[in-house]
């Protein structure tokens, strides 16, 4: 399996459902039909992926959204931007400030807003709209077991000896050199402008 292979069945799976349950139920039962040896090849194309997202800016991103520095947050963050498709991901990943030409994320920052300013409880956007999709990220190592009958340990393994892992669970230090304060508002402004615009302005 290539990488537009990949690609094509992350897209699917959201054109093709109507809901987080059955794209993941509609993930499965594709990833069934393949080989272990193909079933690693889309977990390796998923762990390269996410790990393009692995920078601070990107960081900052995920805790503006969320109101709240989470390190597993984050992560999932990163997988529900993936699960927008690839001209979304990529976009993102290269230039994280461009996160605001996604209608899906304006979306949730214009809850997000009215939430706040009504005083409301709990959490402005539905459970289909949060942004964060953690089970995205096991659909191929629920499949391996599958169609195996193997410990996904295996699976790691053989990424493993392709010099693929995953950057993911990490702690904020980690980004070391380049590491910057997101509480700090003239780095926000200098490196994400276009997110500072929105955060700053009155409606």
């Amino acid at each position: 399996m290539d990488e537009d292979r990949f690609w094509e069945l992350i897209e699917r799976s959201d054109r093709e459902t109507r809901s987080r349950k059955e794209r993941l139920a509609w993930l499965n039962t594709r990833l069934c039909q393949l080989s272990a040896d193909e079933i690693i090849d889309y977990h390796m194309w998923w762990e390269l992926n996410a790990n393009r997202g692995y920078t601070c800016d990107m960081y900052a991103l995920s805790c503006y959204l969320l109101r709240r520095e989470s390190t597993d947050g984050f992560e999932y963050f990163i997988y529900w931007l993936m699960s927008l498709g690839r001209e979304a991901y990529d976009q993102v990943a290269d230039c994280p400030d461009r996160v605001m030409e996604l209608p899906q994320v304006v979306h949730l920052l214009d809850l997000k807003r009215r939430w706040f300013a009504e005083r409301r409880r709990g959490l402005p956007w539905s459970d289909e709209e949060y942004p964060g999709f953690e089970l995205l990220a096991y659909v191929a190592l629920d499949a391996y077991e599958q169609v195996t009958g193997e410990n996904v340990d295996i699976l790691y393994a053989a990424l493993k000896a392709r010099g693929v892992r995953s950057r993911f669970p990490l702690l904020a230090a980690e980004f070391g050199e380049q590491d910057w304060d997101i509480a700090d508002d003239a780095e926000v402004a200098r490196r994400l402008p276009r997110l500072a615009r929105y955060l700053t302005s009155p409606n």
